[in-house]
C-alpha cells in the first residue's frame, strides 16, 4: 500500500513537470482594436534566428516560441494591419536591433546579409525577460509599447 501511495504521487509529481515544461512559450497577445503581423527573434547557441508572421487578431494571443526560454533577451517586431489613415502612420513595434525578414511567412537562421539572401533587414525591439523566467507574455497595445 506504502508504494502505491508513493508510486502515485511520484507520478503526479512528474506529470504536473512534463505539463509545466510544456506549458513554458513566448506569447503574444494583442491588446489593440487592430490586427496586427508580429515576428520574432532569439538566439540559440550561437546562430540568430528570426520568425514570422503570425497574425493576431484583437484580444487574440500567438504561441510564437514553444519551448523553455533560456535567454534573457528575446526581439519582436509587429505592425498594425490597419489601412492608412491620413496623416497617421499604423502602429508598429519596432527597434534598433536589425534581424531579417520576409514578404511570408519565414524561418531565418542568422541574422547578416539579408538582402544578398533575398531577405529583409528588419529592427526589432528587444524584451528583457531576466535570467529565471521560462514563459513570457507580451501584450501589444495601442500606444505602441510591447509588455
Amino acid at each position: 500500500m506504502y508504494s502505491n501511495r508513493l508510486f502515485s504521487l511520484l507520478f503526479i509529481l512528474l506529470l504536473g513537470l512534463a505539463c509545466r515544461q510544456a506549458e513554458a512559450a513566448m506569447m503574444f497577445c494583442n491588446r489593440t482594436q487592430d490586427s496586427i503581423e508580429a515576428a520574432f527573434g532569439y538566439r540559440e547557441s550561437v546562430e540568430w534566428t528570426s520568425e514570422g508572421w503570425w497574425r493576431i487578431e484583437p484580444g487574440q494571443c500567438a504561441r510564437v516560441f514553444g519551448k523553455p526560454l533560456t535567454q534573457r533577451f528575446y526581439f519582436y517586431y509587429a505592425t498594425s494591419l490597419s489601412p492608412p489613415v491620413k496623416d497617421k502612420s499604423p502602429l508598429t513595434w519596432t527597434g534598433k536591433y536589425q534581424l531579417c525578414t520576409d514578404t511570408k511567412a519565414f524561418r531565418i537562421e542568422g541574422d547578416g546579409g539579408c538582402e544578398s539572401r533575398n531577405y529583409h533587414t528588419q529592427g526589432f525591439q528587444e524584451i528583457d525577460i531576466g535570467t529565471l523566467t521560462r514563459d513570457y507574455t507580451l501584450d501589444f497595445k495601442d500606444n505602441g509599447g510591447g509588455h
